[in-house]
């Protein structure tokens, strides 16, 4: 997997690249002047949408095809991509914030747990022409600037890491911007055939040559295609897709969230935190789940990945079953044990009678008759059934 990400960097270095470029916003790429309608044109479209944007530079990413564009909205830093038929492909917001409240949970555990000791540098979130999310985030880690993109749930989707010692050149990097599977070349589409198409993306270099970067697959291998300006296979890798396991931290109660330990002041004032863990999934904190205790009682509580409360459980312990007996009259008997009686013991006399409960439910009868000069003791089960007679003595 980390082999398919990095493929995806090289295809993303522009987008990632241009990132570092537009967050700083001071090294624009002039590769390619964009003519006044042009430039107008793009720039009517972004108003359209942020009619108080200004500072509007417009530069071309291919010709006729797709346009970059960075503004500022009320002060704060966009850049923006948009197709010829101007439709905007992208937007991005730049945050100024460098303390890491921009990130969300599971992009902090992501960064916290491979680039331990990293300086955040620039942020920028935004979303495509779908709507769906995604983060650009600029780190610096052992002298060494590092771009991640990650998706809306903090899914790492790409990673492109600058060469020690070497600042890009604005007017030499390439350009990149994402294309859906109609617009790649006939020979191209056609050679796709049999595969899922899932993304690509178009490189464009200073003489207006592309290469293609397809990501596909069939079944639940995923496969990284290249093609070069003319549409000719150049490389493609095929990689087994894993599935992330889970990983399951344990926890201490300094280590909970804030937002829990507010919430086990508020309802479980008093209880000892006793044990605790995290679920991730694929660097995503998806739950939290701790067992605490009070005066013997033991419970144990789960949040979600944001800490918000979601269940409760509460052991029960065994019940132990109410037995008794109880003295019963001849009304009282089952006419089971009547009809026994009457044709065994013609004549009987009640004497006495006793009924065994459990949890107030009839386990066993005792009947005591006398029957002529006799006295008898006559055992019953629960339904009345006959079990055992033993004349007294």
């Amino acid at each position: 997997m980390k082999k398919v990400l990095f493929v995806f960097a090289l295809a993303l270095t522009s987008i990632l690249t241009s990132c570092e470029e537009s967050l700083d916003l001071g090294q624009q790429n002039q590769n390619e002047t964009t003519d006044a309608a042009s430039a107008a044109k793009v720039s009517a479209v972004i108003k359209q949408d942020y009619p108080t944007a200004t500072q509007l530079l417009v530069t071309t990413i291919d010709s006729n095809k797709v346009y970059g564009c960075d503004f500022l909205v009320n002060g704060v830093a966009h850049e923006a991509t948009v197709s010829v038929t101007g439709k905007i492909l992208s937007t991005y917001e730049i945050k100024a914030d460098t303390t890491k409240a921009a990130l969300i949970d599971a992009i902090k555990l992501y960064l916290e747990t491979n680039y331990k000791g990293y300086k955040l540098e620039k942020v920028a979130v935004g979303k495509d022409a779908n709507a769906k999310v995604s983060y650009k985030v600029l780190i610096v880690y052992n002298d060494q600037k590092i771009t991640l993109m990650f998706d809306a749930t903090g899914t790492l989707l790409a990673t492109f890491i600058e060469p020690k010692g070497q600042k890009p050149d604005p007017k030499q990097s390439p350009k990149t911007y994402p294309v859906v599977l109609s617009e790649l070349p006939a020979n191209i589409q056609s050679q796709l055939s049999g595969f899922e198409f899932v993304r690509a993306f178009v490189k464009t270099d200073s003489d207006g040559k592309k290469t293609y970067f397809v990501v596909a697959k069939t079944g639940d291998v995923l496969y990284e295609i290249t093609f070069d300006n003319a549409g000719v296979l150049k490389n493609k890798n095929a990689i087994k897709l894993q599935v992330p396991k889970p990983e399951v931290k344990y926890l201490k109660d300094n280590d909970l969230p804030q937002v829990i330990k507010d919430y086990l002041s508020a309802n479980y004032l008093g209880w000892k935190f006793e044990k605790g863990v995290v679920l991730v999934k694929d660097t995503t904190i998806d739950s939290y789940t701790i067992v605490i205790a009070k005066e013997g009682k033991i419970i144990t509580l789960t949040f979600d990945g944001k800490g918000k409360f979601i269940s409760v459980l509460e052991p029960k312990l065994p019940t132990i079953p109410k037995i008794e007996d109880k003295s019963i009259v001849a009304n009282d008997l089952p006419q089971t044990i009547k009809d026994y009686l009457n044709k065994v013991y013609v004549g009987w006399t009640f004497v006495k009678g006793n009924v065994s409960l459990k949890n107030e439910v009839a386990q066993a009868y005792l009947v005591v008759i006398t029957f002529g000069t006799d006295k008898y003791y006559v055992y019953f089960d629960k339904d009345g059934s006959f079990v055992a007679a033993k004349k007294d003595k």
